[in-house]
C-alpha cells in the first residue's frame, strides 16, 4: 500500500495536491514563466522557501535567491508575537496548515491567534519577476495592528553565457519611499554591461527596508529567531558584502473581521527606475489576474492528454494528469543539455508543439557544420559528449509523427560559432555523416568525454574509448531517418541511413556482445566495461535496452538481454543501471569508478534509464515488465513508499538510492529525463495510444492488473477519447476497434481535423 494519503492528497477538482501533515522532507513546488529571452525560475517548498534563478537569452544566469534563504513573517505588534505561515522558520505553532501545490502557484495557509494567513507564491507567464501575496484574515473581533516582513538572501553568483561561474561581490541600496531594496553585483568584467542586479519590492507602503542579512539576524544568523521577535524594525541601511538581502517591513491595520493584503515582488532589474516603473503597473488586482492566466495557461495544458487507469492508480493518473506537463516545460526553463532538451521537446509536443519546436531550432544552432553538438548550450559547455547528435535523430521524426508538421524539415538554422546555415534536413544529413565517420578501431562510436551516462568520463588508460549505446542510438537514428526520407522521397539518404545501420548493427554484434548481453563502453585497448568476465559492473542496463530500441538484436539476443535485466538490474526500489557497482577506482574505467556505491549511475536505481527498459519491454510484448517498471518509477512505489522515499507525489524523480543507510531515498525531484520517458512510454507504449506519420496508432500493451483504461489524447487539432478493454486479459494486439460507433479495419484512427471522437479498443 502507498502512503500518499498520510501526508496529503490530490483534489483533482481543485487541480491541485493538499499538504495537509509533516512530509518526509521538503516537498517542493516550481514556478516560472514563458520560455523567451528571460526565463525565471522559482522553487516553493512547502514552508516558502527555495531558491530563484533568472537566465537570459544568451545563457547568462544569475542566482537571485539561495535555498533555504527566503520567508514570510507576521508580528502582532501589540503582543509581540511573531510567526510564519507553514509554523517556521520560527517557532510559534500555527493551527490548521495547509499546503496547496497547484500547477500555477503553492498556498501556504495557517492560523495563530485568530489570524487566518494565506501565502501565495507564483511566477506570471508573460513577466520576470516572482510574487508573494500575504493574505490575512482578521478571525477576532477587535482590531489587529501587523507588521509584514518579507525576507530574501540574494546572492547575485550565477553562471557566464559560457559556463564559467561567478561569486558575490555584492553591494546593496535602498530605496524606502518606493518600497525597494536593489543588490548588485560589481563583477564587470563578468558582467560588461554593467552591475546584475536584483530587486526585492513590495506594493504596499512600506515602514522600511533593509539591504543586509546581519541587520535581520542575530549573531548565529539564524533564520528561525530573527531580530524581529525582539522588536527589531526596518531602519533603511543598505548592505555591503556577500550576504545583501531584500528585507521589508510593511504594516497592515485590520478591522476586526477584516481582511488584508501585502504584496511583494522579487526580480531582476538594470536600475531602480525599472522597479519604480514596475510598482506603476503591477497592482494587487493585477497579480491577481496574472495567476488566473497562469492558471488558464496549466489548464490548458492538461486538457491535451489525461489517463485513467482505475480507481487503485488514482495518484499516479493525477501525477501524469496535473503535473507531468509542468515537470517537462520546467526542465526547458532549469536545464541547458542538448539531450535534456531534445528529449522533452519529443514529450512536449504532445500538449505544446510551438514550444517544442521552437527549442529544437534553438538547440540545432549549437551543431557544428562537421555535425558534432555541445554539450550544453544555455549556457555553453564545449565537451564533446557523444550521444548528443544522436538525439536529433529521433527527436525530428518523433515531433513530426506527432504534428504532421514535414515543414518543420525545411526551416533554416544556422550552424554554431560559424557563417554556414542550413535546414532541419541538412542538420539530420550532416548528423548522420558524423556519427557514421566518428568511429573507433571496432568501428563503433568514439565516446569522447562522455556519452549519456556523464560519469564516463576517461582518463589517459582508457584511450579511446568506443561507445556501445551511442552506436545502438546510431542505429535506431538510422531507421527513424531512413523513414522519414521515404516520406519526403529522399530515396538516396533512405538508402544512405540502411547502410549505416548495417555497417554499426554488423559492428555491435560483433565486437560488443558478451555472450547474455551487450557490453557498455570498450577501451582503445580491449578493456570491456559491461562484461561478465568482471566482478563489478558486469552488466549496464542502458545496452540491454537500446539493443532492442536500436533492432540491433535479434530476437535471441533480446530475449537473453531482458532476462539479464530482470536478473541482475531489478530491484524493489526500481532498474540499477549497473551491477554490481564498482566499489575501487580503475583507471581504465575512469570517474564513473569513483562515484558512490549503490547511488545515482553507480549501481543505484536511475530512473530516467528506467523509461529506456520500459520502451523495450512494449517492444518486446513484456506487458507485466512494463507496467511493473512503470510503478516502480512512480512517487509512491508500494515496494518503495513516500514514507520511505521521501518523493514528491507529484513530481518524477531521477533516482533511488540502494546505500545501506539511505536505502530507497529519491533524489532530484523535478529536473529529471524521467517524466517526459514515462509520459511517453505510458500513453504511447504501454497504453498504446501512439504517434505516427498517418495518424494515432493503436498498438496497447498493457497488464492485466489493469483491465479497463482510457486515454484523452489531443492530436493535430481533434480530442480522441480512447476506451481499452483489456478484460479478456490478452494484454496486447488489437482484437476491434470502434470509432465514433463505426468498426475501423487496421489499427491507426481516421485522421480528423477537430472535434471529440469516441474510439473503443478490445485487446
Amino acid at each position: 500500500m502507498g502512503t500518499i494519503e498520510k501526508y496529503g492528497r490530490f483534489i483533482q477538482e481543485e487541480n491541485c495536491f493538499e499538504l495537509t501533515g509533516e512530509p518526509p522532507r521538503k516537498w517542493r513546488n516550481i514556478h516560472y514563466n514563458q520560455c523567451g529571452p528571460v526565463e525565471y525560475y522559482v522553487e516553493a517548498t512547502h514552508i516558502g522557501d527555495g531558491h530563484t534563478r533568472v537566465r537570459f537569452d544568451d545563457g547568462f544566469s544569475v542566482e537571485l535567491v539561495g535555498y533555504d534563504c527566503k520567508y514570510l513573517y507576521i508580528r502582532d505588534e501589540e503582543t509581540g508575537k511573531v510567526f510564519c505561515p507553514a509554523g517556521m522558520p520560527a517557532p510559534t505553532l500555527v493551527k490548521d496548515y495547509s499546503c496547496k501545490f497547484f500547477p500555477e502557484k503553492t498556498e501556504i495557509s495557517s492560523t495563530c491567534d485568530d489570524l487566518r494567513v494565506t501565502w501565495r507564491i507564483f511566477v506570471p507567464r508573460t513577466e520576470a519577476f516572482e510574487a508573494w501575496t500575504c493574505t490575512v484574515k482578521n478571525l477576532s473581533n477587535r482590531p489587529r495592528k501587523l507588521s509584514v516582513f518579507g525576507y530574501a538572501l540574494m546572492p547575485m553568483n550565477g553562471k557566464t553565457h559560457e559556463g564559467k561561474g561567478f561569486g558575490r561581490n555584492n553591494f546593496s541600496d535602498v530605496y524606502p519611499e518606493v518600497g525597494t531594496v536593489v543588490v548588485s553585483n560589481r563583477d564587470v568584467k563578468i558582467f560588461p554591461k554593467g552591475f546584475i542586479r536584483g530587486y526585492m519590492t513590495t506594493l504596499n507602503n512600506c515602514m522600511g527596508v533593509n539591504g543586509y542579512r546581519d541587520d535581520f539576524t542575530r549573531a548565529d544568523y539564524s533564520v528561525s529567531a530573527p531580530n524581529i521577535l525582539w522588536g527589531w524594525n526596518c531602519d533603511n541601511r543598505p548592505g555591503y558584502g556577500p550576504d545583501c538581502a531584500g528585507i521589508i517591513q510593511v504594516g497592515l491595520d485590520i478591522p476586526a473581521k477584516g481582511e488584508s493584503r501585502a504584496d511583494f515582488l522579487i526580480g531582476h532589474c538594470d536600475s531602480v527606475e525599472d522597479v519604480k516603473a514596475l510598482r506603476a503597473r503591477i497592482t494587487p488586482e493585477k497579480l491577481d489576474t496574472l495567476c488566473a492566466e497562469q492558471a488558464a495557461v496549466e489548464r490548458q495544458h492538461e486538457s491535451m492528454f489525461s489517463v485513467n487507469t482505475g480507481a487503485e492508480n488514482k495518484d499516479r493518473d493525477a501525477l501524469m494528469n496535473l503535473f507531468v506537463k509542468k515537470q517537462m516545460y520546467s526542465y526547458l526553463i532549469d536545464k541547458s543539455g542538448f539531450r535534456d532538451n531534445l528529449q522533452t521537446d519529443c514529450a512536449i509536443a504532445m500538449f505544446d508543439y510551438p514550444t517544442a519546436r521552437a527549442n529544437l531550432l534553438r538547440a540545432l544552432s549549437s551543431q557544428k557544420p562537421s555535425g558534432e553538438v555541445l554539450h550544453s548550450f544555455r549556457p555553453f559547455n564545449r565537451l564533446t559528449y557523444a550521444d548528443k547528435p544522436a538525439w536529433i535523430l529521433m527527436t525530428v521524426p518523433w515531433m513530426i509523427k506527432e504534428s504532421g508538421d514535414f515543414d518543420l524539415l525545411k526551416e533554416v538554422v544556422p550552424y554554431f560559432e560559424s557563417k554556414e546555415k542550413g535546414t532541419v534536413w541538412d542538420h539530420i544529413q550532416r548528423t548522420i555523416r558524423y556519427m557514421a565517420k566518428d568511429i573507433g578501431k571496432r568501428g563503433l562510436s568514439l565516446q569522447h568525454f562522455a556519452d549519456w551516462n556523464d560519469g564516463l568520463e576517461p582518463s589517459e588508460k582508457t584511450g579511446e574509448r568506443e561507445s556501445v549505446m551511442v552506436s545502438q542510438q546510431l542505429c535506431h537514428g538510422c531507421l527513424e531517418i531512413a523513414e522519414l526520407a521515404e516520406r519526403i522521397g529522399d530515396k538516396a539518404v533512405a538508402e544512405e541511413c540502411h547502410a549505416v545501420f548495417t555497417q554499426m548493427s554488423n559492428a555491435i554484434n560483433k565486437n560488443a556482445w558478451d555472450g547474455k548481453w551487450y557490453q557498455r563502453t570498450i577501451c582503445e585497448d580491449g578493456y570491456p566495461l559491461g562484461s561478465d568476465q568482471h566482478d563489478e559492473a558486469k552488466i549496464f542496463l542502458n545496452t540491454q535496452a537500446w539493443a532492442i530500441i536500436g533492432g540491433v538484436a535479434d530476437s535471441d539476443r533480446a530475449k537473453s538481454c531482458m532476462e539479464a535485466v530482470d536478473k541482475y538490474c531489478t530491484k524493489p526500489e526500481g532498474y540499477v543501471i549497473c551491477h554490481p557497482p564498482l566499489n575501487s577506482y580503475d583507471e581504465r574505467i575512469g570517474r564513473f569508478s569513483t562515484l558512490m556505491p549503490l547511488a545515482g549511475t553507480n549501481g543505484g536505481c536511475y530512473c530516467h534509464a528506467s523509461g529506456f527498459k520500459a520502451l523495450a519491454d512494449c517492444l518486446m510484448g513484456r506487458a507485466e515488465e512494463a507496467w511493473q517498471t512503470y510503478i516502480r518509477v512512480c512517487p509512491d512505489n508500494p515496494e518503495n513508499p513516500i514514507s520511505r522515499s521521501g518523493a514528491e507525489p507529484f513530481s518524477f524523480v531521477n533516482m533511488f538510492d540502494l546505500v545501506a543507510q539511505t536505502r530507497g531515498k529519491s533524489g532530484y525531484a523535478w529536473r529529471t529525463g524521467t517524466a517526459p520517458w514515462f509520459t511517453m512510454v505510458l500513453i504511447e507504449w504501454i497504453l498504446g495510444v501512439r504517434r505516427s506519420y498517418e495518424g494515432l496508432l493503436i498498438d496497447p500493451c498493457l497488464s492485466k492488473k489493469v483491465p479497463k483504461a482510457s486515454v484523452k489524447r489531443t492530436f493535430r487539432g481533434a480530442v480522441y477519447n480512447v476506451n481499452i478493454d483489456n478484460t479478456a486479459g490478452r494484454c496486447r494486439g488489437v482484437t476491434s476497434i470502434t470509432v465514433d460507433g463505426k468498426k475501423i479495419d487496421g489499427n491507426v484512427l481516421p485522421l480528423f481535423k477537430d472535434g471529440e471522437h469516441r474510439v473503443d479498443v478490445v485487446i
